[in-house]
């Protein structure tokens, strides 16, 4: 016999749900603040090493000497845009589980009646 879920069973879980929420609403803010900084270091430090280099190159070779420059602040922002989409996806998780949760209340708080 399967288990009955209770209205007190489907609240405990909406809160834990809209806890986690907000502490990856949090963590998705921060994780954007840093890679907007770790992207920009990456752009700054980019057209740095093109600006820098002299004479007539061409310009493959000159983006190519760039990014050369610049792996550590390139690899930064990639993983923290990675952390970032990551991220994004579990707070639409969370809000898909949310949503099927006030279904499940909705047909609870109806069979209780």
């Amino acid at each position: 016999m399967a288990d009955v879920i209770t209205q007190a069973d489907v609240e405990q879980r909406i809160i834990r749900i809209t806890d986690a929420l907000d502490e990856q609403t949090e963590l998705f803010a921060e994780l954007s603040a840093g890679r907007a900084d770790a992207e920009a270091e990456y752009k700054y430090a980019y057209s740095r090493a093109i600006v820098e280099q002299a004479g007539k190159v061409p310009v493959a070779t000159k983006e190519a000497v760039a990014h050369l420059r610049s792996p550590d602040s390139f690899r930064r922002w990639k993983l923290l845009e990675a952390r970032e989409k990551a991220t994004q996806q579990k707070l639409t998780s969370l809000r898909s589980q949310l949503e099927a949760l006030r279904t499940i209340a909705a047909n609870v708080r109806a069979l209780t009646r």
